[in-house]
């Protein structure tokens, strides 16, 4: 994989521009460069309920061949799109032979690198109790089929146990670990102003803030009316005022230890299947401690945060920029070179891939297509160090294309190019610092990946039109033209003999005994006969000539640049394959054809109308000296019986 003679580790992951995600990526590719390891992160996006939209995103499960990874770390407790874990541990256990590593949440199959969750929160339960005096604590957790959740909560038991503290089960609520259930919380937990706690213990840190601001829309104050505390010491713990009471996770080394345990392993060296690592309580205002901030210290963060807000603003203003100018996009040239600005978005960038399947404008996911028609990916943009990439196409199980792989550690993210659960490729993006793609990025995708429906939409809409537009020139039973496409190509063919100056050829046929097979052998039979002299005028017509039945068993041709052997070898073909069929098939009846030929050089006044008479005409000629060659034979033949 990557086709530099590294070993490669892919990492699963999702929402990987969140804080503890980042931060856990660092590690890793900080630690994968020190043991020469490449790292591709398998990384999608939240859809928020659309349900479509995350079917698309977790087509990521299937993208990369599990069999020639080095190494494999997931990181389950971020993977809240429906059926995602399941698909890439079904995907482990029938094609992975690499060691795998599951980060913060325990899986017994896995190594594992893991915080004593079930103590994590020890220290700020007691400082509660003890320091501050609390009793009425209640506990806000994540959603009950989580691992981490149940731990962090069987903290909470274990503690106020300890400490002979009773609680009663409606003062756990089970959240989401993410911004929206500590409001439901919180008006739960204050229906009864006799049951109000005296503090919140959040399972993590983005509840604990939603906490807080429930709180204070009821007028309530942290934490000298209700106290609060989190855990995970993200970023915003700190920036929030109050400032958030957590504890930190060592993010960073669990990161690195990930990837050790990766590297121990390929070596052969024996290791514990799991590693524990320590976590670090931060004691702060929310909890109702002083706390003091370095003036230096808020200064810089103060900044950061205004660079930050300041970046979001630019990346909103610039992703609906691009989405309006790529609204109207509807081929797939103007796309790829629009672009080429559009990329440039993503600040930092060292190199960025655009691949799509093959047929990526009929494929619809790696389920509904056969598998041969993912197997190659074309390379449609390609951008590395600032410069262009010719276009290139290759093998699906290397990712990316062999020929602009650096023989250094690469590090790229992968993301799914979809509309809804249709998808059509994925892009890779690699940067020159350690770091990873911001939120922005999830929209960049979104308005690139409906520009690319917008192309396939219009795409599918020309072929539908191409194919009304066939339907309505060609006739359903033989595939020829009808009488509409003799009136569209007859004059135009006409018109180039007459530029060219060369001859024109118009061929008319009839078949002779239509009305006897269909009155003795059924209208299928007729079809079939019908179906034959199509077939022999497609046969013999292997120089761009049209091929028109005219209407019942009436057909013609036209053609360019025709002389007298020319239509006698055309015409040769044709008697050839009506004689096999009649000679090989076995349906009782046999095909008759009569045709006559136009041949002339056509001048200014040549109209096609005169032409096709004269071919008919002459066809018609020999469908009579026909009748009067039967008639003479039956004339004969009656003398005969009369004489015996």
């Amino acid at each position: 994989m990557y086709s530099n003679g590294k070993k490669t580790i892919g990492v699963f992951v999702t929402q990987v521009h969140q804080e503890f995600q980042e931060t856990l990526s660092k590690g890793i590719c900080k630690q994968a460069k020190e043991r020469d390891y490449n790292v591709a992160f398998f990384s999608n996006f939240l859809g928020y309920g659309e349900f479509l939209y995350e079917a698309g995103e977790k087509d990521m499960a299937d993208l990369p061949s599990y069999e020639d990874l080095d190494g494999i770390i997931i990181v389950p407790d971020t993977m809240y799109v429906h059926g995602f874990e399941k698909r890439i541990r079904e995907n482990i256990k029938k094609y992975a032979k690499c060691p795998v590593v599951s980060v913060r949440q325990k899986i017994d199959e896995y190594y594992n690198v893991l915080l004593e969750d079930y103590k994590a929160l020890d220290d700020i339960i007691r400082h509660f109790i003890v320091d501050h005096q609390y009793k009425r604590i209640n506990f806000l957790t994540g959603p009950k089929d989580n691992p981490v959740s149940l731990e962090r909560l069987e903290s909470y038991r274990r503690i106020m146990q300890e400490h002979g503290l009773t609680y009663e089960e409606e003062q756990i609520y089970y959240g989401d670990f993410w911004k929206f259930s500590g409001y439901d919380a919180v008006n739960y937990w204050l229906e009864d102003s006799k049951k109000w706690p005296e503090a919140i213990i959040c399972a993590n840190d983005y509840m604990a803030i939603t906490v807080c601001n429930a709180l204070a829309d009821k007028g309530l104050t942290v934490p000298y009316d209700i106290a609060v505390s989190g855990c995970d010491n993200i970023e915003l713990a700190e920036d929030f005022t109050p400032t958030i009471t957590t504890v930190g996770m060592p993010i960073y080394e669990m990161g690195v230890e990930a990837v050790d345990k990766i590297y121990r392993f390929n070596q052969g060296i024996t290791q514990d299947p799991i590693s524990y690592l320590k976590s670090v309580t931060y004691f702060r205002e929310s909890c109702g401690c002083e706390y003091m901030k370095n003036n230096r210290s808020v200064e810089l963060r103060r900044n950061r945060i205004i660079e930050e807000i300041e970046a979001k603003d630019k990346a909103i203003t610039n992703n609906a920029y691009m989405s309006i100018d790529l609204t109207g996009v509807t081929k797939q040239d103007v796309l790829y070179n629009k672009l080429s600005s559009y990329t440039y978005l993503n600040e930092g960038f060292s190199a960025f891939y655009m691949c799509l399947y093959k047929n990526w404008d009929v494929y619809q996911g790696f389920h509904e297509v056969e598998e041969e028609d993912t197997d190659k990916i074309v390379m449609e943009v390609g951008i590395k160090d600032g410069e262009w990439l010719q276009k290139v196409e290759f093998e699906k199980r290397d990712l990316l294309p062999p020929a602009y792989m650096d023989q250094t550690p690469q590090f790229f993210y992968f993301n799914m190019l979809h509309h809804q659960e249709k998808c059509f490729g994925y892009t890779a993006i690699s940067f020159y610092h350690n770091y990873t793609y911001k939120s922005s990025y999830q929209g960049w995708v979104i308005n690139v990946s409906n520009a690319l429906e917008n192309v396939r939409i219009h795409g599918e809409m020309n072929r539908l039109l191409y194919t009304l537009e066939d339907m309505y020139v060609k006739d359903e039973l033989t595939g020829l033209y009808n009488r509409r496409g003799l009136q569209i190509f007859g004059q135009k063919y006409l018109d180039q003999c007459k530029e060219k100056k060369c001859k024109f050829m118009i061929f008319s046929a009839d078949m002779d005994n239509l009305k006897y097979i269909n009155d003795n052998f059924g209208h299928a039979s007729g079809d079939i006969a019908i179906k034959e002299v199509a077939d022999a005028l497609l046969f013999a017509a292997d120089d761009d000539e049209i091929c028109i039945r005219m209407g019942g068993d009436e057909f013609a041709v036209i053609g360019l640049e025709y002389d007298e052997d020319k239509i006698n070898y055309f015409i040769n073909n044709i008697e050839n394959h009506i004689h096999r069929f009649n000679q090989e098939q076995n349906y009782g009846f046999t095909v008759k054809v009569s045709y006559g030929y136009s041949l002339l050089m056509p001048n200014e006044y040549t109209q096609f109308e005169d032409c096709l008479g004269i071919a008919d005409t002459k066809m018609y000629q020999q469908k009579y000296e026909k009748a009067a060659i039967r008639l003479k034979q039956q004339d004969e033949a009656n003398n005969n019986n009369e004489r015996h």
